[in-house]
């Protein structure tokens, strides 16, 4: 036994009205748990400090820099919530040309790997089992565990 993709027709109606209702389910726990009274220093507090990944240190996170800023907004993009993200289709965000050789398509490839890398310590995504596939993680910032 293993999924097939949908159909477009009726025979798949009943799987995808399961998907679809996950995918729901996740955004209303995700909106469920924003809190708006919460001043942001204190929002950026955990992400602004090193963290420990694997016995390593990782470098603290900048929300404020233009070139993360644009990482947290292709990372939190709407087209991510259901399947989630890969490396491949966060270079194809971050960078506008296609890369030129295949050198400069792995130092793309081993870059955004390291962004994943900080992003996962930081406790902002989640490696889905078994794929190769990211999905923002569904822990608040006060129960992370360092």
């Amino acid at each position: 036994m293993q999924w097939r993709p949908l159909r477009a027709g009726i025979a798949d109606l009943h799987r995808r009205t399961e998907v679809s209702q996950k995918a729901l389910d996740r955004y209303c726990d995700a909106l469920a748990r924003v809190d708006d009274s919460t001043p942001l220093r204190e929002l950026t507090a955990l992400v602004e400090k090193r963290a420990r990944w694997h016995r390593h240190w990782v470098r603290p996170l900048h929300p404020f820099e233009p070139t993360e800023t644009a990482l947290l907004q292709a990372v939190n993009r709407g087209e991510f919530a259901i399947n989630g993200l890969r490396n491949r289709d966060l270079q194809a965000l971050l960078y506008a040309d296609k890369p030129t050789n295949p050198k400069q398509a792995r130092q793309r490839s081993a870059a955004v790997s390291r962004k994943l890398r900080m992003l996962r310590a930081h406790g902002i995504l989640q490696k889905l089992p078994r794929t190769k596939l990211f999905r923002g993680s569904h822990l608040s910032w006060q129960d992370r565990v360092d």
